[in-house]
């Protein structure tokens, strides 16, 4: 098993993202890496319900903020399997938990699951200097069946990119959008590499310098 998801999934071209982000993704098995940003999440109102609905199964935070301090730690367990564990708190003081496995499946392709066996296909590349991932596709998997649904069903096409603002920093943009209803939900914000044991461990990350 190569010993990090990533570099398998993009291939060659992983050596054209910036080191900043390579790090990110550097975690063997047994090994976790953690990082510390400040985020702004957003959706329309009319999106609510169908959300709502999404967050029961794992998948997105379901709660609008600006200045929210997110934790995100990751693990690689004996499969390959990527662990990722998210904290975000709010201002005022309350705390959400976003939890997803990835899986690699083909050369650019891997599965990002959350419960009950929903996930969502995703296609990795590098482009520019940037860790771009989009959306192929939603899917349920269980009792060694799969079934896809595409993403228009939902709330649209996924875009996540991740681009380099110094050696130990980088710029988070999650965007889902609609072919019909435009920008559907987002997340953006600026992350770097937790330096001391408190802000690994602890509860609150600390902003951006």
């Amino acid at each position: 098993m190569n010993a990090y998801l990533l570099p398998k999934t993009v291939g060659d071209a992983w050596q054209t993202v910036p080191p900043v982000i390579q790090r990110h993704y550097a975690v063997q098995e047994g090994q976790g890496s953690s990082l510390v940003g400040v985020m702004t999440i957003a959706y329309p109102h009319f999106m609510l319900p169908l959300i709502g609905l999404i967050s029961c199964f794992g998948g997105l935070v379901f709660r609008r903020g600006s200045n929210v301090h997110t934790r995100v730690e990751k693990t690689a367990d004996t499969e390959g399997v990527l662990h990722w564990h998210r904290t975000l708190r709010f201002p005022d003081g309350k705390t959400a938990h976003f939890r997803s496995q990835m899986t690699y499946q083909t050369e650019h392709e891997l599965i990002e699951t959350i419960r009950y066996g929903f996930g969502i296909r995703l296609r990795a590349e590098a482009e520019d200097g940037r860790l771009v991932y989009r959306s192929q596709g939603h899917c349920w998997q269980g009792a060694g069946l799969r079934i896809t649904l595409p993403d228009w069903l939902l709330l649209g096409t996924a875009t996540i990119s991740e681009q380099a603002l110094s050696a130990d920093s980088f710029r988070l943009d999650f965007t889902i959008r609609h072919p019909w209803w435009g920008e559907t939900y987002s997340y953006r914000g600026d992350f770097r590499y937790a330096k001391t044991e408190v802000e690994s461990k602890g509860v609150e990350p600390l902003p951006m310098a």
